[in-house]
């Protein structure tokens, strides 16, 4: 159908063209007028939407611009009017983004556009419209908080990247350097104010502060490595045991360590954050966090903080694993004393420091009498059961700097640190009279025991070479003796000893 060219007569614009059309368009027109010496302004024209919007009138408005501007908020106040003077000196198209409040009390971003007129009287008009843009701010700050989670999320990742290679390439670090470093990069990461691990002991009855990093100027309120009775009479009693038996992070507002000291600081913290520690299946302790600044925290802050401290459960399960293999292959199976691989180093180490700084030490091989008859007619569960309670009598009755040994079989070498001859052999003569006293028994039988031992030291003149082997050999060699005189007895430099 062919479109005709001549339209109604009537499709003049009416009077009240301009009228209608502001207010069926989107945002608001309106003239802007400031007087020269921008002692007074108003809105000459302003469309009809600005009353259901702001509730305000545009007859007033045209009067006075003050109800206008009243509703602009106090922090994008002073760019507003600096944007307006600018204009006025430039002429420049004027362009502008502020909150306003709209009738239900909100702030609501709008986006202001006009160009500036100077009259005749010197004072300066704008012709312009401005419009609702908070969907597009709030698309901006979805765009910005997307961004940041973004950005968090991958410093979080580096940070667990970080601590996991400084934990498993530490170099020369020791596990509580490893673990010092990583309080301080959690600390650090999060913004505390202080970060500490307590260590449990086995009834969750007391803790004790292990390690713990402070942000400068910030005290440590509890000494490294002082015990805490855990009194249900402390307010944070109750939180550390949710911890335990939940086994999960508790947000609390009372400080731990400000409570468990003597009530002299005053100081109080607006958060505390504990994170239980386990090894194995069971807390073995807990991280706290501290912060004395009140703060928003993330929805997801406890997942991360169980992230950090499966790292660090790991890390100690994995020491402690460590440890235990290491002293499985240094300990005899059976006794728990040391085995050969521990104390031949040890007797190399001290060998050395006799040269180089005249230091003394002795040795004594101790063997147990007849302990072939014992195992013929009792059985080896029975030689075990000796072996064990001959361990325990040796251990007791030697010093807590004296290195205790098995051997080998029913042989035991017992290393005497700064100690000559003489004082050695009072304290074999002790010894074998404890083995004679020692109640052996298995399964209800009696078992009589006795031992024998040599004692050789670093420093007598009969040794040559001054190796630890020619060491060894001289002790076994009057241990020999010592059997070869009657047994239950020891031998040393001046001859045999009976007991």
């Amino acid at each position: 159908m062919a479109l005709s060219n001549d339209g109604p007569a009537d499709a003049a614009p009416p009077q009240d063209f301009f009228r209608k059309l502001s207010d069926a368009v989107p945002g608001i027109f309106y003239t802007y007028w400031l007087s020269a010496d921008a002692s007074k302004h108003c809105f000459p024209y302003v469309s009809e939407q600005v009353k259901a919007l702001f509730g305000l009138a545009p007859a007033n408005l045209s009067a006075d611009g003050n109800a206008l501007f009243a509703l602009i908020h106090p922090e994008d106040y002073p760019i507003l009017g600096e944007s307006i003077a600018e204009s006025v000196q430039s002429l420049e198209p004027w362009r502008c983004r502020a909150r306003l409040q709209v009738v239900d009390g909100s702030y609501i971003w709008f986006e202001g556009f006009s160009q500036p007129e100077r009259q005749a009287d010197g004072s300066t008009l704008w012709y312009g419209q401005f419009h609702n843009i908070q969907q597009y701010k709030e698309l901006e700050q979805e765009l910005r908080d997307s961004e940041a989670e973004y950005s968090f999320q991958a410093r979080f990742q580096s940070l667990v990247a970080r601590l996991s290679k400084e934990f498993i390439h530490a170099g020369g670090k020791t596990i509580d350097d490893c673990i010092d470093q990583f309080l301080s990069e959690v600390g650090e990461f999060f913004g505390a104010d202080r970060v500490y691990l307590y260590a449990l002991d086995d009834d969750f009855e007391s803790m004790t502060k292990t390690h713990r990093w402070c942000r400068p100027g910030i005290p440590s309120l509890i000494a490294p490595n002082q015990t805490i009775a855990l009194d249900n009479r402390l307010p944070w009693h109750q939180q550390i045991l949710q911890m335990i038996e939940g086994n999960r992070v508790v947000f609390t507002g009372h400080d731990v360590e400000r409570l468990s000291s003597d009530g002299e600081d005053s100081t109080t913290l607006a958060t505390v954050f504990s994170v239980p520690i386990s090894v194995q299946g069971r807390v073995v302790g807990f991280m706290g966090m501290d912060f004395y600044a009140s703060d928003s925290w993330r929805d997801d802050l406890n997942d991360l903080l169980v992230i950090l401290a499966g790292l660090l459960s790991g890390v100690l399960e994995r020491h402690l694993l460590e440890e235990r293999l290491v002293r499985q292959s240094l300990k005899d199976p059976l006794t728990g004393l040391y085995n050969r691989r521990y104390l031949m180093p040890r007797l190399e180490e001290m060998m050395q420091r006799v040269g180089r700084y005249n230091e003394d030490f002795s040795v004594a091989i101790i063997d147990i009498d007849h302990f072939k008859r014992i195992n013929d007619r009792l059985g080896h569960m029975a030689g075990d059961a000796v072996l064990c309670r001959f361990s325990e009598i040796v251990r007791k009755e030697s010093r807590a700097t004296d290195i205790v040994a098995r051997f080998g079989g029913e042989e035991f070498v017992v290393v005497f640190p700064d100690q000559g001859m003489a004082e050695t052999a009072l304290a074999i003569d002790r010894i074998l009279q404890a083995v004679c006293n020692g109640g052996f028994a298995f399964q209800g039988l009696e078992i009589a025991v006795t031992a024998s031992a040599g004692i050789a030291s670093a420093s007598e003149d009969v040794l040559n070479k001054d190796t630890v082997d020619e060491l060894l050999s001289l002790a076994d060699e009057r241990l020999y003796k010592a059997k070869s005189s009657g047994r239950n007895r020891f031998m040393d430099s001046s001859g045999q000893s009976p007991i």
